[in-house]
């Protein structure tokens, strides 16, 4: 009988260590932008848009899933544009070439929910401005830092300069988004902004890379590994290819973990039995 109860109660404590790493959070980040003209907007990573004139907007997010403290890199890159092609009059689709900014912010979905900085936080309704929720957000142990950008034109990677100490973070909106704000022309950055947003210029790719704390020490982290690279800079930017990249199907589904509990539990199982057998 105490032979029983001990085997249960290791098979009880590995279901439930398996489901605790199963159930790991993952926030995905994307970049928002628009450009001077609002041509092309691309307000989410789904890589696809059609406008009221049917117009078309096709495009590569490279997003990343946030688990833990780290740096992470998200781009867009690829834009394209429904057109009439004027010599056959067919339909095509022409690559776009972005110029300056109205919208340039990092989203991070439920991030700042989950980390009780956003609008349900205690004390949130009390804040007015970009500013004043972003020391919201450092009171409570977070903070972002180390934010490069870089763009590709025509093959040629530069980086954008940027003043880390304009940035503003946190749930901006109130909606439960971490916001990395770099310009918004309807934020608190139009008039003191991070970039200058006529550096923006390009027709390949747009990335971003930060590095985020707080995570660990407010949720408790995950096993992901704590940094994901950029895409190859010198060349167009594509889907992140790393570790923390949510721009690829996430493999790990738990089966393995799973799998590892029944096996503990037919040992178990095996136990129980040899046990009665010597008994």
């Amino acid at each position: 009988m105490k032979l029983r109860k001990i085997m249960a109660g290791i098979v009880a404590t590995s279901v439930a260590g398996t489901m605790a790493v199963a159930a790991s959070a993952q926030y995905d980040a994307s970049v928002m932008y628009a450009d001077a003209d609002w041509y092309p907007s691309i307000m989410d990573a789904t890589g696809h848009t059609e406008g009221t004139d049917g117009t078309v907007t096709e495009w590569t997010a490279g997003t990343a899933e946030v688990t833990k403290d780290g740096t992470y890199t998200v781009s867009i890159a690829d834009i394209k544009a429904s057109a009439v092609d004027e010599e056959t009059g067919e339909e095509t689709m022409a690559a776009v070439t972005a110029e300056g900014a109205m919208v340039f912010n990092v989203d991070i979905v439920d991030l700042a929910k989950d980390l009780g900085i956003g609008a349900d936080a205690e004390g949130y309704d009390d804040l007015k401005t970009g500013a004043e929720k972003m020391e919201f957000a450092k009171s409570k142990g977070v903070n972002v830092t180390d934010v490069k950008i870089t763009q590709v034109k025509d093959g040629e990677t530069t980086e954008i300069a940027v003043d880390s100490s304009k940035i503003l973070f946190g749930d901006i909106e109130g909606n439960g988004k971490l916001r990395i704000e770099l310009y918004n022309e309807y934020g608190d950055t139009k008039n003191d902004a991070p970039l200058k947003v006529s550096d923006i210029y390009f027709n390949e790719g747009l990335n971003v890379t930060f590095t985020i704390s707080g995570i660990d020490a407010i949720l408790g982290g995950n096993t992901t590994p704590d940094e994901t690279e950029a895409p190859a800079t010198d060349a167009p930017a594509t889907e992140a290819p790393t570790t923390g990249d949510s721009s690829k199907p996430n493999s790990n589904t738990g089966v393995e973990g799973v799998a590892a509990v029944a096996g503990v539990a037919v040992v178990a199982a095996g136990a129980v039995i040899v046990a009665k057998k010597r008994k």
